[in-house]
């Protein structure tokens, strides 16, 4: 019976309309046990079926002996839908996969349920998190969970954007009253109800119980004072109370096959607490009232007794390869080693199904088990793994560092370089410098021993060593690399030549990058990709842009052939990039934007940095969001190396705070040869210093700069990853410092270079840029011809600024009219301008200036291209502005 609870249940009826209207979600209901939860929601979903909504319900169990992603299995088994599979990809691929298949299911409208969220498995939170991202479709998911308080799990869901809470208390006098006339069929005084609210909270299942109990013994005198206490005397009078205790070692939900096989009784024998209200039968499935039943009948059970049951609970669902349950089962039996063995196998299960954080809980409770002792340094790593997987970065390397103290103790190096190279740090990681250092110590202890672990540990060497520690040891990557080859183990292949590309990050040994990738594209699917998303940034570094163009179409093939969501958020940042070079702004942050929600759902470590990198990228060159991401680089920068200052610098002098830009530069000046050239972002670090030096017109450092950035002067910035923004022509870069230094011909060179490679890579914006830097050289130059010169780049700077919406770029180019004459026509081009914007055709305007047809054609054609525009109408736009 549902009494009450009118207020929230309008809350959820306001939460469903919402989501049927595109505005969907996750709603979490919370409460005590016997708070109403699972009746409220019910009563929710009688009304949306009532409305035609489609609605499908999933439970969790208690206990760790439910399968991986259970309450999921239900909803698509409910639903019907054949496109869901819960088994064999990686992890962001299923869990991309299942929020495809939700938002195809939604439309017109989906109410999904999953009860007792507080049971559910960790793998099923974890993709409830990734569900409630599915905001922008009529699709609404209800969680009720038992109080007080959300798990951490479910703290992680609350915090999306498009989770609500709702939280349930007592019932209200009027409610308890009511619920007691419905129950006992009259009404009870007021003094009664007051009684009854005050013994039992308002708690709905309190109430009730205790209501079932006066209709039995016809009086309330006496009542326990506790929901347990009410539910043992109700079961204490019926005949199959022996029955109903032996079978809570099941759980709430079981099959009567296995009932029958553990309690030796016939179905029928629960009919009795059926009629009582304390189980409920459902095709083949019986099920406990309320969790609490069984709770309570579980509690009574003696030591000895429960443990046979369990034994004979786990005979009996063996059959029915249901691993988890049997496991937990023989767990709970004191069955040692068979435990073991049903605990690994389920872990091994949960694996393969990628529900690493179940697979997890299965590791730990063959941890706890007498007869892990030995196997414990193995079983520590196996834990290790899936946490790294599902993101619990800490809590592994801790269970990496207890397994490596177990190798020492017993002497078993295999022990510690397993330990060493179970994670996979990269370098946006906190734990890479201490992965690194086992690594040394591991080995020298293998000496020589185990050719594949050696590869392994060579090659994790390379990937984690520190490019800013001057004693980093070279050459590591490029021995893991003929130490694969000779084992011919792909994993350490696979490693080797990731870590022999880290090797080769900088720009003069982009040539032996180019070989790697051809190496990388030869072998397996894996390094394919990795392979030609190397020589995407190879492409990128060397301007190459044909070649680049049919490297990403390659790569976007072998994406959607993988269906791997963390390769698809690298492409997806590529075609970023590409949408950043060449102007089209809209279509780039597009962009950035689906990476964005591709790599959260990842739980990719590097998701977040590599979006801020793209968000300060797109607002220096547009101003969008300038203010907004300068305190989310700041901090970064506090947290970072102390070159990345440099960084936040560069933001400020954007903002026009240049007197703080100038006080972090001068700062970092006198270090600025201790920044390794090893590093990935050293040519990053050293374009964008060029960059805050011009904007600054700060000559500090300006020498030293450009004569480390000289030998590259023909390649781009920005290379050492394709999924980072596309930087500038170094020769850009070249030219301003060289403008600093007041070097006129080495500035023309350089820009004149820069403008040519804009050009050929495509870039609207970097040309335009070029057109500034030039406009600025004739103006400092002033040498003949160079002030009209100026004036011609300084329009074409412009007019590119204002057409593809980069603000600041247009108003340093606006600041430079009246310094450059004003305009790069000649005086007769300037009368044959203003005749054309009066709509004169060439043959009147040399009928009234007395020229022929045919020079008047050759001073357009100048015109046009003096001004960088296309037609007569730019013409007259240009004469209207600048007459």
């Amino acid at each position: 019976m549902f009494v009450g609870r009118e207020r929230e249940l309008a809350f959820l009826r306001e939460r469903l309309a919402e989501a049927l209207d595109g505005e969907g979600g996750v709603v979490l209901v919370e409460g005590e046990a016997g708070a109403g939860k699972t009746a409220l929601v019910h009563a929710l979903v009688r009304e949306a079926r009532a409305d035609g909504v489609r609605t499908a319900w999933g439970g969790c169990l208690e206990g760790d002996g439910a399968s991986p992603y259970r309450p999921w299995a239900q909803l698509s088994r409910a639903l019907r839908l054949p496109g869901l599979d819960l088994s064999g990809a990686s992890r962001p691929r299923l869990f991309d996969h299942v929020v495809q298949v939700l938002r195809d299911a939604a439309p017109p409208g989906l109410l999904l349920v999953i009860d007792d969220l507080h049971w559910a498995d960790p793998s099923s939170l974890a993709l409830l998190q990734v569900a409630a991202e599915v905001a922008d479709v009529p699709l609404l998911l209800a969680g009720p969970y038992r109080g007080p308080g959300p798990s951490p799990a479910l703290r992680s869901v609350l915090r999306e954007r498009a989770c609500s809470h709702i939280a349930l208390g007592g019932l209200s006098p009027g409610e308890v009253g009511r619920l007691a006339a419905g129950t006992l069929g009259h009404d009870l005084g007021g003094a009664e109800v007051a009684g009854l609210r005050r013994r039992s909270g308002g708690n709905p299942l309190y109430v009730l119980e205790l209501l079932r109990l006066m209709r039995v013994t016809g009086s309330g005198a006496g009542l326990p004072r506790g929901v347990r206490e009410v539910i043992e005397q109700r079961v204490d009078r019926l005949a199959c109370a022996d029955v109903l205790r032996e079978a809570a070692v099941l759980g709430q939900e079981f099959a009567l096959a296995v009932f029958t096989a553990v309690t030796g009784s016939p179905p029928d024998v629960l009919d009795e607490a059926v009629a009582a209200g304390l189980v409920e039968l459902d095709e083949g499935t019986a099920r406990f009232f309320h969790s609490l039943v069984q709770e309570t009948l579980y509690a009574r059970g003696r030591g000895a007794d429960r443990r046979r049951r369990h034994a004979r609970a786990a005979e009996a669902l063996r059959p029915d390869g249901m691993i988890e349950a049997v496991a937990h089962h023989l767990r709970q039996a004191g069955d040692r080693d068979r435990a073991l063995d049903a605990t690994l196998a389920a872990a091994r299960h949960a694996e393969a199904r990628s529900a690493y954080e179940s697979a997890a809980a299965q590791y730990r409770a063959a941890l706890a088990l007498p007869a892990a002792g030995p196997r414990r340094a193995e079983l520590l790593i196996a834990l290790a793994r899936c946490q790294f997987r599902s993101g619990d970065m800490e809590e592994a390397w801790g269970h990496c560092a207890e397994a490596a103290d177990l190798g020492r103790a017993s002497g078993d190096a295999r022990i510690i370089a397993d330990a060493a190279t179970a994670p996979r740090a990269d370098y946006f990681s906190g734990l890479t410098g201490r992965v690194h250092a086992l690594c040394e110590e591991a080995l020298p202890l293998l000496a020589g021993t185990d050719p594949v672990r050696e590869t392994r540990l060579l090659a994790q060497l390379a990937i984690t060593a520190d490019p800013w520690q001057a004693d980093a040891v070279a050459g590591l990557g490029e021995r893991a690399l003929a130490a694969a080859e000779a084992t011919g183990d792909p994993d350490a292949l696979l490693l080797a030549l990731e870590a022999r590309h880290t090797e080769l990050v900088h720009p003069r040994h982009v040539e032996r990058r180019l070989a790697l990738c051809e190496q990388a594209v030869r072998q397996g699917p894996e390094c394919a990709l990795w392979g030609r998303f190397w020589r995407l940034s190879a492409f990128t570094e060397l301007g190459r842009r044909v070649e680049f163009d049919t490297e990403l179409a390659a790569l976007g093939r072998l994406v959607a052939q993988s269906g791997e969501p963390l390769w698809r958020w690298r492409h997806t940042l590529s075609l970023a990039s590409l949408a950043f070079l060449e102007g089209r702004f809209d279509d780039g942050r597009a962009r950035v934007a689906e990476a964005r929600t591709i790599g959260r759902r990842c739980g990719h470590e590097g998701a977040e940095f590599l979006d801020l990198i793209f968000t300060a990228h797109d607002a220096v060159l547009t101003g969008t969001g300038l203010a907004e991401v300068e305190p989310r680089v700041r901090r970064f920068t506090e947290q970072g190396p102390f070159f990345a200052r440099a960084w936040h610098a560069l933001l400020l002098a954007s903002l026009g705070r240049v007197d703080d830009a100038s006080r972090i530069w001068h700062g970092l000046v006198p270090h600025l040869g201790r920044v390794p050239e090893r590093s990935p972002e050293w040519l990053v670090i050293a374009v964008g210093n060029a960059d805050l030096l011009s904007l600054l017109g700060e000559t500090a450092g300006a020498r030293e700069l450009y004569e480390r950035l000289l030998p590259y002067a023909g390649v781009q910035s920005g290379g050492a990853a394709a999924h980072t923004p596309w930087g500038t022509p170094v020769a850009l870069q070249l030219g301003r410092l060289a403008l600093l230094l007041a070097d006129w011909t080495a500035a023309e060179t350089h820009l004149t270079s820069a403008l040519a490679q804009s050009q050929a890579i495509n870039s609207a914006p970097y040309q335009a840029l070029a057109h500034l830097e030039l406009a600025r050289l004739c103006l400092a130059r002033g040498a003949p011809g160079d002030p009209r010169s100026a004036a011609a780049h300084r329009e074409r700077c412009h007019r590119e600024a204002a057409r593809l919406g980069m603000r600041p770029l247009a108003e340093r180019a606006a600041a430079l009219r009246g310094k450059d004459g004003g305009t790069p026509l000649s005086k007769r081009e300037q009368q044959i301008a203003a005749l054309v914007a009066d709509g004169l055709t060439n043959r009147q305007i040399a009928a009234r200036l007395h020229l022929s047809e045919r020079t008047v054609e050759n001073h357009v054609s100048h015109i046009l291209t003096k001004l960088g525009v296309n037609n007569r109408a730019h013409i007259a736009t240009w004469h209207a502005t600048n007459a």
